[in-house]
């Protein structure tokens, strides 16, 4: 294993100041934090991206009354883009780190375009969060499609959040996989293994423009053990063991044919909030990972990321 380059897919930089003020965790990593968990487990590269919630939005009324309200003269991640793009800059003088650019698909679109912009060269794609911004996913099938005609032009690979929680209306996985099947140009990847839906998994495994990522599979594999609403219920959920999170990767890698990733969502495979308390260190995402059988580890953590982040031939071990 120790000349095997080993590909986090899925990863935050930055700081986010309406979750520190709602006393939630994590709520900050910096790019030397992310490099020194990689260096001591042996992953080689990663993709990152900034922080769900912006400055653009006032963190007091989210803190205090859980609304998103936008500062004056402001609009989503137009600093925060440009300020971990240069952060990458001064600390990651190797290139490990692969950026991907944060967008609101609901709100202010032609000023994030016009910043997108002026990043093409510094970054290697794009993200998009829209549970926490509660902006609707579909929006990129209507006034945001912009954005992926943006990354379509640059040849820059989307990733996606999802859910299946019933009242998050804004990231389903139905309208993820509607999204990417109506931009098959566009190489996403959609995160979270779709929430364990064996139905929605077959479906992004016969579309040749669909990747999956694993981000927080500890956390994942805990709630699915608890039969809890943040992951696909009993009668949709892929039949695996969930107290043995190895296996589970091998058997949904079985069902995507080469276009399974690893990601830890780094500082993410630990969420505290009101609802949740789940704490896992990037040590043991990365332990399940190892443990995963040679031709599985090299597609997830190789093969695949490197076919979607760059277009190449993916080939199924």
């Amino acid at each position: 294993m120790a000349n095997e380059v080993i590909y986090d897919v899925h990863t935050h930089v930055g700081m986010d100041s309406t979750f520190f003020l709602s006393g939630w965790w994590p709520y900050a990593a910096s790019a030397r934090d992310l490099l020194d968990r990689m260096d001591a487990v042996g992953v080689s590269r990663a993709v990152c991206c900034p922080f769900t919630v912006p400055t653009a939005f006032d963190p007091f009324t989210f803190a205090d009354r859980g609304e998103l309200v936008l500062l004056p003269d402001r609009f989503p991640f137009d600093r925060e883009n440009a300020l971990l793009a240069d952060e990458l800059a001064k600390f990651d003088s190797d290139g490990r780190l692969a950026m991907l650019a944060m967008f609101d698909p609901s709100r202010c679109l032609p000023a994030q375009l016009a910043s997108l912009e002026k990043l093409v060269g510094r970054i290697a794609g794009l993200k998009v969060q829209t549970t926490v911004l509660r902006s609707s996913i579909r929006d990129l099938l209507g006034p945001a499609r912009d954005v992926l005609a943006f990354a379509e032009e640059h040849d820059f690979p989307v990733l996606i959040h999802t859910a299946v929680y019933p009242e998050d209306r804004w990231a389903q996985v139905t309208d993820c996989l509607a999204v990417a099947e109506a931009f098959p140009r566009v190489r996403f990847d959609l995160a979270h293994s779709l929430r364990f839906d064996r139905e929605a998994l077959l479906r992004a495994a016969g579309m040749g423009n669909v990747w999956v990522d694993c981000a927080a599979h500890l956390a994942h594999c805990h709630l699915a053990c608890q039969d809890a609403p943040f992951v696909a219920g009993a009668g949709r959920r892929v039949e695996a063991d969930y107290r043995r999170p190895t296996d589970v990767l091998e058997t949904i890698h079985g069902l995507l044919d080469g276009r399974f990733m690893w990601g830890s969502d780094h500082p993410f495979m630990s969420w505290c909030d009101n609802v949740l308390d789940l704490i896992y260190t990037y040590q043991a995402e990365a332990e399940v990972l190892h443990a995963l059988p040679a031709p599985v580890r090299a597609s997830m953590a190789c093969t695949a990321p490197e076919a979607w982040l760059h277009g190449a031939k993916v080939d199924t071990p």
